[in-house]
């Protein structure tokens, strides 16, 4: 598979949230077991969703909650016959830019004590001290990820026009006052030219 063949891209309608959706139970309902009523837990309507997508099709998920000075990535789900290809990396990457450019710094999750070196090779750390989780039969340990300050990050300051734009289309506007500033220049320019 061509790595240019998968999209990730921050879900903003009905049809990726399915998608997302999908892909959650099909890992984790009906290929680990958990019971449906646990794994759709009632966050999912106040998160953001990250989406995998090959061909329009789901092939991947992850949900990130926030906190007040930190985010939570969790439910991250990679349907099998793409667990060996950067989906993982390329939906935890966007997560990590999206949060960042929202202002957030840290990130907690939770790691298969089994699967800690994979997430240390991704910049997490263990948390020293914080209890680990017994969970459906898994020992999970919390882990962080300090995120590098955004210089683009949004702040109260922002443009309104920032701040009330949708999710993950903040360059878009950016660009669209870009074009709108361009064009204000232009014709006072051409004011002055003609006047």
């Amino acid at each position: 598979m061509e790595k240019n063949s998968i999209e990730i891209v921050v879900v903003q309608n009905q049809a990726d949230f399915d998608e997302a959706m999908k892909v959650r139970r099909a890992v984790f309902v009906d290929e680990q077991k958990i019971p449906a009523e646990q794994e759709f837990d009632g966050n999912d309507f106040v998160s953001t969703h990250i989406l995998a997508k090959v061909n329009g099709v789901g092939v991947g998920t992850m949900r990130i909650r926030y906190f007040s000075d930190f985010t939570k990535f969790e439910r991250m789900a990679v349907l099998p016959e793409y667990r060996k290809s950067s989906v993982s990396n390329d939906i935890m990457n966007k997560g990590f830019d999206f949060v960042a450019r929202k202002g957030y710094r840290q990130v907690y999750g939770m790691c298969k004590k089994e699967l800690l070196n994979r997430w240390q090779k991704c910049g997490y750390e263990r948390i020293e001290g914080a209890p680990v989780l017994q969970h459906n039969g898994m020992e999970l340990i919390p882990i962080k990820r300090e995120l590098p300050k955004d210089g683009r990050a949004l702040h109260i300051c922002s443009h309104p026009e920032l701040l009330t734009a949708r999710e993950d289309a903040w360059d878009e506007v950016l660009s669209s006052q870009q074009d709108k500033k361009l064009m204000m220049i232009a014709n006072i320019k051409g004011k002055l030219f003609r006047g």
